[in-house]
């Protein structure tokens, strides 16, 4: 009676197989997953762009203006600042040596312009309610390490920060420093008096007009930048609306600034608020197409 002996076990070819096709199948869902998170994203911000409208809109209705203190986006070495221990902040009265600030993505970066505020203009957010924006220190904007900060931490400590593109926490860069070497705040207000002349972040308008017209505004507009952060008192400060955190966009890198921008009109007293983008500068209706494939 003979016996018939089945062979066990798999051959070196079919072994690569197998994992050849794992690995197909394994990319097809990393790349799936990836492009559901983008999407995702995307989706959140078109709904977050619309609720900072909102509030803004709605705080303006109740409050009798525009939030106060929001982010302006760039640095700068503060003048006549001393350490607010009522407000837990610190506050200067002007400022030199303008920069945008070092942790703005490329794509936001290249849509704004860093220019001085004339008195008319300044007039204008004052009259709006925006009495104070904050700005970054100079000293904790740049590449190198231990940057030692000129402002004073809470408690009167000096903080220590290393490069602004390795910043720990990005939404609190505008914040004030918290203890003497977090890598995290290295912000202060600059109270505007109508002679400090600041320099803010102004939207390219583009040819004939064009980028102010997509967003609302005028082709001669003067549209200024200016971030939502938490220090902001559209954040848990309004009397009748706030929001309760700062929203933030996802979708940018690690170490990359992450608020939602207000663009707001100063050729007009009031300034006016005129639209809300992403920390990619995308605005409500391109951020929707995007979010639905209509824009690639």
């Amino acid at each position: 009676m003979k016996r018939s002996f089945k062979r066990a076990g798999f051959t070196l070819l079919e072994v690569l197989m197998v994992v050849a096709m794992l690995a197909i199948v394994g990319g097809a869902i990393i790349a799936s997953y990836g492009g559901l998170e983008d999407k995702a994203a995307k989706g959140t911000a078109t709904h977050s762009i619309a609720a900072v409208t909102e509030a803004m809109l709605m705080y303006r209705s109740t409050e009798g203006g525009l939030p106060n203190n929001l982010e302006s986006l760039a640095a700068c070495t503060p003048t006549g600042n001393a350490y607010n221990a009522a407000l837990v902040d610190n506050v200067a009265t002007g400022g030199s040596g303008y920069a945008k600030a070092g942790h703005l993505g490329s794509k936001i970066a290249g849509k704004f312009t860093l220019a001085a505020l004339t008195a008319e203009q300044e007039g204008a957010l004052r009259s709006a309610g925006i009495t104070s924006i904050r700005y970054l220190d100079a000293a904790g904007n740049g590449s190198g390490t231990d940057n030692a900060l000129t402002i004073q931490a809470v408690g009167g400590v000096a903080a220590t920060v290393d490069a602004i593109e390795a910043i720990s926490i990005p939404q609190h860069a505008f914040s004030v420093p918290r203890g003497a070497n977090n890598n995290r705040g290295r912000g202060f207000a600059m109270t505007l008096s109508g002679t400090t002349a600041p320099q803010v972040m102004i939207w390219n308008p583009g040819t004939d007009g064009y980028n102010n017209v997509k967003v609302g505004g005028n082709p001669t507009s003067v549209l200024v930048g200016l971030g939502v952060g938490n220090e902001s008192s559209l954040v848990g400060q309004g009397v009748f609306i706030n929001l309760q955190h700062a929203p933030f966009y996802g979708n940018v890198g690690k170490h990359e600034y992450n608020h939602y921008v207000a663009l707001i009109d100063v050729s007009v007293s009031p300034a006016r608020l005129v639209a809300v983008v992403d920390s990619r500068g995308d605005f409500l209706d391109e951020e929707f197409a995007e979010s639905t494939g209509q824009k690639l």
